[in-house]
C-alpha cells in the first residue's frame, strides 16, 4: 500500500552540523569547474515496454553503440516486470566490436518473450558504452509512429539516502492540464527494496504533499495520471496550471538507490514524452556499477546477426 504524508511534510531535515557540512562540500564542489556529463556507462538503466494502448501498440527499440577504438564490448541486458524483484531475471548477451552499433528492436518481445508488459532494462557492458531507447506505436488510428524517447541512466547518477538537497532528483516543467496525463517513475537500481519518496511541489518551493512507493530490487513503478488520482496528488488539489516540479528522494537508509522519471502524454493523440529526474550535486564516479545479479535465463546473440526491420 502506499502512503500518503500531509501537504507541506517530507522526510526529516539534516542536523545543523551535517547541513554545514554539506554547506562546505557544495561550495567546494561547485567552485571547480565540472566536466560535461555524458550517458557513456557500463551499466544503464531504461523503461521497457510492449503494451497495447488507445493509440496502437507501444514496443521498445533500444540502441547500443560501442565508443571504444579498439575494444569489444560484452553486453548483457536484464529485463524485470514492473513491481517484482528483479534480483534474478532473465537476460541476452552479445559481444559488440569496437565503434559497432545494433539496435535491439522490439526488444520486450523478440527478446524477452513478452506480448503485453512494462519493466526494467538494464544493460551492462564490459566497457563503456551508449544506451538510449524508442518507445513507440504501430498500427494505430492514424498512418506513421510517434513515441518517447529514453536515454539509459547511468548506475553512478543513482543517488542514496541524504537528507539534504544532494539526495534530491529534481523533474521539472509538469503542468496540471486535462489535456494531458502525466505518470511518475521510480526505479531502483540496487539489490535491496527501495523505499522512494516523491513531492509535488509548485513554481514557488511549495510542497502541496508527499506519497511513498515501496520499488522491488532492480525494478520499477510508475505512479499513473498524478495530478487526478486520489492515490497521487489528487487529496491535496493542486490548482491548474503550473509549472510544477516533482522531487524523488530515498526515504529509507537501508543502501537503496534510486532513478527516476516522469512522461507527460497528450490525451488528444497519445504522444507522449520523457522527463528524467536530474540530481543537483555532482555525479559521484565511487558508485561506477550496480550489486551483482543472477540471470535466469540467458540468450546469446550475434550482432552480425539481421533482425527484422521496424514495422511502420
Amino acid at each position: 500500500m502506499s502512503e500518503i504524508t500531509n501537504p507541506g511534510v517530507r522526510r526529516g531535515f539534516a542536523s545543523l552540523q551535517t547541513a554545514m557540512t554539506w554547506s562546505v562540500a557544495a561550495l567546494l564542489a561547485f567552485s571547480i569547474p565540472a566536466r560535461g556529463d555524458s550517458i557513456v556507462t557500463t551499466d544503464a538503466f531504461l523503461p521497457g515496454a510492449r503494451v497495447i494502448g488507445a493509440s496502437g501498440v507501444f514496443r521498445t527499440d533500444v540502441e547500443i553503440f560501442n565508443p571504444e577504438e579498439r575494444t569489444t564490448a560484452m553486453v548483457s541486458v536484464y529485463f524485470a516486470l514492473s513491481n517484482v524483484d528483479g534480483t534474478v531475471a532473465p537476460k541476452v548477451t552479445f559481444s559488440l566490436s569496437a565503434r559497432r552499433s545494433i539496435t535491439l528492436d522490439d526488444t520486450v518481445l523478440k527478446d524477452f518473450g513478452y506480448t503485453n508488459a512494462f519493466g526494467l532494462l538494464e544493460v551492462r557492458s564490459s566497457v563503456p558504452v551508449i544506451v538510449t531507447s524508442n518507445i513507440y506505436n504501430v498500427a494505430g488510428s492514424q498512418p506513421g509512429t510517434y513515441g518517447q524517447f529514453s536515454p539509459g541512466q547511468p548506475y553512478r547518477k543513482a543517488l542514496g539516502f541524504d537528507n539534504s538537497f544532494l539526495g534530491d532528483l529534481y523533474v521539472i516543467g509538469l503542468r496540471n492540464d486535462p489535456g494531458y496525463r502525466v505518470n511518475a517513475t521510480v526505479m531502483n537500481p540496487s539489490s535491496v527494496p527501495l523505499e522512494a519518496g516523491i513531492s509535488l511541489v509548485d513554481d514557488r518551493g511549495f510542497v502541496y504533499g508527499t506519497i511513498i512507493r515501496t520499488v522491488p530490487p532492480f525494478s520499477i513503478r510508475q505512479v499513473d495520471n498524478i495530478f487526478e488520482n486520489p492515490d497521487a496528488f489528487a487529496t491535496f488539489a493542486p490548482p491548474r496550471g503550473g509549472p510544477y516540479r516533482l522531487t524523488f528522494f530515498v526515504n529509507l537508509n537501508n543502501g537503496a538507490r534510486i532513478l527516476s522519471y516522469a512522461t507527460v502524454n497528450d490525451r488528444r493523440t497519445g504522444d507522449p514524452y520523457l522527463i528524467t529526474g536530474e540530481p543537483m550535486g555532482l555525479v559521484s564516479s565511487s558508485a561506477a556499477s550496480a550489486p551483482e545479479r543472477q540471470a535466469s535465463s540467458v540468450t546469446i546473440l550475434d550482432e552480425n546477426a539481421s533482425r527484422a526491420p521496424r514495422a511502420e
